[in-house]
């Protein structure tokens, strides 16, 4: 089932959605890394993350960045949206308009999606748990100066000082445009998590050069100390995850299970209700 999301400055997404087997109001929203790539929610994929058992309880719900489409990309519709703030409005509209009042919200984000996360969980009541995959805690430009080598690091205080001078500037630097990586300029992850109050689980790979993984480590580790947040670093992994990706569902099959309550809405109830999602074909795009 997909749902067209119409958003705001005309900017719709594709909400990619499969139904639980079992009568249940807990729903595992995976958010996407910054690529531009079309990812869709279906039952037998689900069942190879979280297997078969666990699988059967969960709604699957993934959403698109804006302009993501299945046959192509609107690219200036992506651009225009990938600013922070604006991510996190297009993602909770997207669950007001997907998940029933009464659902359960399981959160697992990857790279740019574990950034946001926790921040969507803070402004959604029904959020219960978050997963982190690959997801720093600092600002963009932050781990970027301190990821640098001795030699690189005057250039680059040079390149982000140009940056901020230019906040909305659609030139681009390193992959993204100046207006991106200023929207991402503030430690607002770190914020978000010093707030929740749900269990979380960081998922880590020790030689990840897109974030600043010491400081992430130290962060959460600390975090770990006051509230439920649990930190899984794995040794010989980067930021793409080859060859680690198992391992890591696995440890969020772990996470999930004891935090997942059982269920008393009747199945035939619950379908009524989000049986009422329109069904539409994707659309190409501009």
């Amino acid at each position: 089932m997909v749902q067209q999301i119409s958003l705001s400055r005309g900017r719709t997404l594709i909400a990619s959605m499969v139904r639980s087997e079992l009568p249940s109001r807990d729903w595992l929203v995976f958010l996407p890394q910054s690529a531009a790539e079309f990812n869709s929610a279906s039952r037998s994929e689900l069942k190879r993350l979280l297997g078969s058992d666990l699988s059967r309880r969960f709604n699957f719900l993934v959403i698109n960045k804006a302009g993501v489409f299945e046959r192509n990309i609107n690219t200036q519709m992506f651009e225009q949206s990938f600013r922070r703030e604006l991510r996190i409005r297009d993602i909770l509209q997207t669950l007001r308009e997907c998940v029933p009042a009464d659902g359960q919200i399981f959160f697992v984000g990857y790279s740019e999606g574990a950034y946001l996360a926790p921040q969507v969980a803070l402004r959604d009541s029904r959020a219960r748990g978050v997963v982190m995959i690959g997801g720093g805690t600092r600002g963009w430009l932050k781990e970027e100066l301190s990821n640098a080598g001795p030699l690189e690091r005057r250039s680059l205080s040079r390149q982000i000082r140009e940056i901020q001078r230019h906040p909305r500037s659609l030139h681009k630097w390193n992959g993204f445009s100046y207006a991106t990586w200023c929207s991402y300029r503030n430690d607002d992850t770190l914020k978000a998590l010093q707030r929740l109050n749900i269990p979380v689980l960081s998922i880590l790979g020790a030689r990840d050069r897109s974030i600043d993984f010491k400081m992430a480590f130290k962060d959460l580790k600390a975090l770990s100390q006051k509230s439920p947040v649990r930190v899984c670093v794995f040794t010989n992994c980067g930021h793409s995850f080859i060859s680690h990706w198992a391992d890591a569902w696995n440890e969020v099959r772990k996470f999930l299970r004891p935090i997942v309550k059982s269920q008393t809405v009747g199945l035939s109830d619950y379908s009524r209700r989000i049986g009422s999602a329109r069904r539409i074909p994707i659309p190409s795009g501009k």
